[in-house]
Protein backbone atom coordinates (compact mmCIF):
# COMPACT_ATOMS: atom_id res chain seq x y z
CA UNK A 1 0.00 0.00 0.00
CA UNK A 2 3.40 2.25 0.84
CA UNK A 3 4.89 1.74 -2.24
CA UNK A 4 1.78 2.18 -4.65
CA UNK A 5 1.68 5.74 -2.25
CA UNK A 6 4.65 6.22 -2.83
CA UNK A 7 4.56 6.14 -6.18
CA UNK A 8 1.24 7.85 -7.09
CA UNK A 9 3.38 10.95 -5.45
CA UNK A 10 6.65 10.49 -7.64
CA UNK A 11 4.54 10.78 -10.43
CA UNK A 12 2.55 13.70 -9.59
CA UNK A 13 5.96 15.50 -8.19
CA UNK A 14 7.72 14.48 -11.45
CA UNK A 15 5.53 13.37 -13.72
CA UNK A 16 5.34 9.68 -15.39
CA UNK A 17 5.26 8.53 -18.97
CA UNK A 18 2.94 5.53 -20.01
CA UNK A 19 1.61 4.25 -22.98
CA UNK A 20 -2.56 4.85 -21.83
CA UNK A 21 -2.59 8.41 -21.69
CA UNK A 22 -5.61 10.13 -22.21
CA UNK A 23 -5.46 12.28 -25.79
CA UNK A 24 -9.39 13.01 -25.97
CA UNK A 25 -10.93 15.62 -23.72
CA UNK A 26 -13.17 14.44 -21.05
CA UNK A 27 -16.97 15.18 -21.88
CA UNK A 28 -19.30 14.97 -18.52
CA UNK A 29 -22.57 12.82 -18.84
CA UNK A 30 -26.18 14.69 -18.63
CA UNK A 31 -27.52 15.21 -15.39
CA UNK A 32 -30.22 12.97 -14.20
CA UNK A 33 -33.55 13.92 -13.36
CA UNK A 34 -35.41 13.07 -10.10
CA UNK A 35 -38.38 13.62 -8.65
CA UNK A 36 -36.66 15.69 -5.65
CA UNK A 37 -33.30 16.22 -4.48
CA UNK A 38 -34.32 18.31 -1.19
CA UNK A 39 -35.87 21.64 -0.63
CA UNK A 40 -35.71 24.03 -3.58
CA UNK A 41 -34.41 27.46 -3.69
CA UNK A 42 -36.03 28.71 -6.92
CA UNK A 43 -39.05 27.53 -8.31
CA UNK A 44 -39.37 24.54 -10.56
CA UNK A 45 -41.86 24.68 -13.35
CA UNK A 46 -42.86 21.91 -15.38
CA UNK A 47 -45.13 23.12 -17.92
CA UNK A 48 -48.04 19.90 -17.23
CA UNK A 49 -48.34 21.45 -13.56
CA UNK A 50 -48.52 24.89 -12.57
CA UNK A 51 -48.87 26.17 -8.85
CA UNK A 52 -50.61 29.30 -8.07
CA UNK A 53 -50.58 29.71 -4.31
CA UNK A 54 -48.54 29.87 -2.26
CA UNK A 55 -46.24 32.20 -3.91
CA UNK A 56 -42.70 31.61 -4.04
CA UNK A 57 -40.94 32.96 -0.77
CA UNK A 58 -44.49 33.70 0.96
CA UNK A 59 -44.54 33.06 4.48
CA UNK A 60 -46.61 30.11 5.16
CA UNK A 61 -48.61 28.42 7.98
CA UNK A 62 -50.23 25.60 8.98
CA UNK A 63 -52.80 24.13 7.04
CA UNK A 64 -50.96 25.56 4.34
CA UNK A 65 -53.73 26.20 1.20
CA UNK A 66 -52.22 24.79 -2.30
CA UNK A 67 -53.79 26.04 -5.50
CA UNK A 68 -52.66 25.89 -9.41
CA UNK A 69 -53.81 23.65 -12.85
CA UNK A 70 -52.60 19.85 -14.37
CA UNK A 71 -52.74 18.31 -17.63
CA UNK A 72 -51.54 14.96 -16.23
CA UNK A 73 -52.87 11.40 -16.41
CA UNK A 74 -55.68 10.28 -14.50
CA UNK A 75 -55.86 13.74 -12.87
CA UNK A 76 -53.36 12.67 -10.33
CA UNK A 77 -50.98 14.64 -8.34
CA UNK A 78 -49.18 14.60 -5.31
CA UNK A 79 -49.39 17.47 -3.03
CA UNK A 80 -46.06 17.33 -0.33
CA UNK A 81 -45.09 20.49 2.15
CA UNK A 82 -41.15 19.61 2.56
CA UNK A 83 -39.05 20.91 5.71
CA UNK A 84 -35.67 23.13 5.23
CA UNK A 85 -33.83 19.74 4.80
CA UNK A 86 -36.14 17.89 2.20
CA UNK A 87 -37.91 15.97 4.37
CA UNK A 88 -41.83 15.38 3.96
CA UNK A 89 -43.56 17.02 6.65
CA UNK A 90 -47.24 16.28 4.73
CA UNK A 91 -48.20 15.15 1.56
CA UNK A 92 -51.61 14.73 0.26
CA UNK A 93 -52.98 12.67 -3.27
CA UNK A 94 -55.41 14.97 -5.36
CA UNK A 95 -57.28 15.36 -8.12
CA UNK A 96 -57.49 18.00 -10.47
CA UNK A 97 -60.82 18.97 -12.33
CA UNK A 98 -59.30 17.57 -15.38
CA UNK A 99 -56.55 14.98 -16.86
CA UNK A 100 -55.43 13.17 -20.46
CA UNK A 101 -55.09 16.08 -22.73
CA UNK A 102 -57.14 18.48 -20.52
CA UNK A 103 -55.65 21.17 -18.04
CA UNK A 104 -57.79 21.04 -14.60
CA UNK A 105 -57.51 23.01 -11.72
CA UNK A 106 -56.68 21.21 -7.87
CA UNK A 107 -56.60 22.69 -4.74
CA UNK A 108 -56.17 21.18 -0.86
CA UNK A 109 -54.84 22.13 2.01
CA UNK A 110 -51.92 20.59 4.12
CA UNK A 111 -51.49 20.41 7.78
CA UNK A 112 -47.99 20.01 9.24
CA UNK A 113 -45.53 21.27 12.39
CA UNK A 114 -42.24 23.03 12.61
CA UNK A 115 -40.82 24.16 15.54
CA UNK A 116 -39.13 26.92 13.93
CA UNK A 117 -39.13 29.54 11.02
CA UNK A 118 -37.65 27.60 8.34
CA UNK A 119 -37.11 27.25 4.19
CA UNK A 120 -39.48 24.57 2.98
CA UNK A 121 -40.86 23.75 -0.10
CA UNK A 122 -44.38 23.05 -1.71
CA UNK A 123 -43.57 20.45 -4.41
CA UNK A 124 -46.57 19.23 -6.67
CA UNK A 125 -45.72 15.69 -8.63
CA UNK A 126 -47.42 13.71 -11.32
CA UNK A 127 -46.79 11.69 -14.57
CA UNK A 128 -47.32 13.78 -17.43
CA UNK A 129 -49.79 13.08 -20.88
CA UNK A 130 -46.11 12.20 -22.65
CA UNK A 131 -45.72 9.09 -19.66
CA UNK A 132 -42.69 11.48 -17.97
CA UNK A 133 -42.86 12.22 -14.45
CA UNK A 134 -43.72 15.73 -13.58
CA UNK A 135 -42.75 17.98 -11.04
CA UNK A 136 -43.55 21.60 -10.05
CA UNK A 137 -42.47 23.20 -6.57
CA UNK A 138 -41.91 26.96 -5.00
CA UNK A 139 -39.23 27.99 -2.84
CA UNK A 140 -41.55 29.13 0.96
CA UNK A 141 -41.06 30.06 4.27
CA UNK A 142 -42.44 27.89 6.51
CA UNK A 143 -43.93 29.67 9.91
CA UNK A 144 -44.44 27.62 13.69
CA UNK A 145 -48.02 27.41 14.98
Amino acid sequence: MRAAAAVALGCLLVGCSGTDRVTEPLTSSPPVPTMSSGPATTAVEDPAIAIETPFVDGEVGSPVSVTGSADVVEAALTVRVLDGDGDELAAIVVDATCGDGCRGTFATELSYFVDRRQPGTIEVTGVGTDGDPALSSVPVVLVPP
